[in-house]
């Protein structure tokens, strides 16, 4: 009787996986959303029972389509995180495909999606209200395990190795693909070629392309796409060089690690609870993983897998090291005796014009400026107004600012020059003051403060002349002083 239900359950386990073998791509990656964005998953959010069902499942499915583990027999890569005042057992779940050759298998190329989202919140009638992320990220989870079974089922093999993990903690702050990187692995960070995060690819039908964000920190990345649609045809864009930094990969990027976002951009109801999975195009699921597995094959079996020339961990954390941009300030500007015994009014003062900006280190810069700025005094006996050139170089020091660069908050001093283009004063300025010339060159000292949030900067600036207001032989004292709060954008 015994050995009857040995046998009767082994058939049935045969009869499982046959089924699910048969299953077509679209009904596959159906299956894998349904399943991680179900209700009873409670949105897969930090401490939750649901959270622990999908990391059983994503294991399960890697575990029998045939992936093999990568830390010793395990597929979980264990780390502890703080969330507020809360230690929290973070896990990544990690397959492999072993590349087929001798030197090549030595290299990795990462394919990763997150599988946390945002729990559940309780309404005021104590009704259970779920994030269910289906698009926002079992997308992605569902991508990452067909493009696994593609290539497991395929005849083609790769010759560097490819590793799948299914990121946890994303949603915390890309802690698990932080996790990844630092912890210690069978294999050194240097030996990854290559990272592909897929973050909602549910999409396709409603944005009709792919967006490969990152593709060109890939050398020859043109090369492996042409190759790619030439196996399954898709229409792709934004395959700029940047790194995104709001997915997992960041972490990767930072470390001078190729790494492309897979995305269909933000059409879904974004951490909504209506982030359903019936709204999801699974036709296009399908064609997009499909598409990546023809490329990581592409890229798994070219000879030489190398990021581009001039892309580097430093430029990925604070672009590149020479910038431009545009800068509008307004303020106020008088002329003052150095003594304190004459000080005009002030007048309101307004510049324009363009700047450049080059890294010296992760503390200093050196920024140039060229404006044209309208300013002058009020005296007694009218105003003085100027038009002139002004150029501005200041050494900035970085006070604060975070790991990525995004804000930082600086000051900086250093020397001005400015040309007068035009001097206009008043009839009764005239009058007393004619019999004196106006100076056409001024030069100064300058300090500034400012902070900065991505491209933005709001500056605040004072100017103070050293040479004489007017070209006088003997030097009147008198010099000019000005203060600008200032807005500027680079390009």
């Amino acid at each position: 009787m015994i050995n009857r239900l040995i046998l009767l359950s082994a058939l049935m386990c045969i009869v499982a996986f046959s089924s699910l073998a048969q299953q077509t791509p679209l009904q596959r990656l159906e299956k894998h959303v349904y399943v991680l964005s179900a209700d009873s998953l409670e949105g897969r959010g930090l401490g939750t029972e649901g959270r622990l069902k999908a990391i059983s499942y994503i294991e399960n499915e890697m575990r029998q389509m045939g992936l093999m583990p990568v830390f010793e027999d395990d597929f979980i890569q264990e780390f502890l995180y703080r969330s507020e005042l809360i230690n929290v057992d973070g896990k990544n779940i990690v397959g492999m495909i072993p590349g087929t050759d001798p030197v090549l298998k030595d290299e990795y190329i990462v394919v990763g999606a997150h599988y946390d989202h945002l729990g559940y919140t309780v309404d005021s009638e104590g009704n259970k209200i779920v994030f269910s992320g289906a698009d926002d990220n079992a997308s992605g989870v569902a991508g990452v395990l067909e493009i696994a079974r593609e290539i497991l089922s395929g005849e083609e093999k790769p010759k560097r190795s490819l590793i799948f993990v299914a990121f946890d903690a994303e949603e915390s702050g890309l802690i698990g693909s932080s996790k990844f990187v630092e912890l210690d692995k069978p294999f050194p960070n240097d030996a990854i070629k290559a990272m592909f995060s897929l973050d909602m690819i549910g999409m396709l039908s409603t944005v009709k392309h792919l967006d490969l964000k990152g593709l060109e920190t890939l050398a020859e990345s043109q090369t492996y796409l042409v190759a790619a649609q030439i196996r399954n045809n898709l229409s792709v864009k934004n395959t700029s060089p940047n790194i995104e930094r709001r997915t997992d990969t960041w972490p990767f990027g930072k470390l001078g690690i190729p790494a492309i976002h897979v995305h269909t951009g933000l059409k879904s109801p974004y951490h909504k609870p209506g982030d359903n999975p019936e709204l999801l195009d699974y036709d296009g699921m399908a064609q997009i993983s499909l598409f990546l597995s023809g490329l990581l094959l592409e890229m798994g079996n070219a000879e030489v897998l190398a990021p581009v020339s001039k892309f580097d961990s430093k430029k990925v954390l604070y672009g590149e090291a020479l910038k431009f941009g545009v800068h509008l300030g307004m303020g106020s500007s008088h002329h003052r005796h150095e003594e304190d015994f004459y000080r005009a009014f002030g007048l309101f003062s307004i510049e324009a014009g363009l700047y450049g900006k080059l890294r010296i280190s992760r503390k200093f810069e050196l920024a140039v400026s060229t404006l044209y700025d309208i300013h002058g005094s009020v005296v007694e006996d009218g105003k003085l107004r100027r038009h002139s050139l002004t150029i501005p170089a200041l050494v900035r020091f970085n006070i604060a600012q975070d790991e990525d660069g995004s804000f930082r908050f600086f000051t900086g001093v250093g020397p001005y020059y400015r040309h007068h283009l035009r001097q206009r004063m008043g009839e009764d300025a005239r009058a007393v003051l004619a019999s004196l010339d106006l100076a056409q060159n001024e030069l100064g000292v300058s300090l500034q403060f400012g902070f900065q949030v991505n491209k933005i900067s709001l500056l605040a600036e004072w100017r103070d002349a050293v040479t004489d207001v007017y070209d006088l032989p003997a030097d009147s004292g008198i010099k000019s002083r000005n203060f600008r709060v200032g807005l500027t954008y680079d390009f």
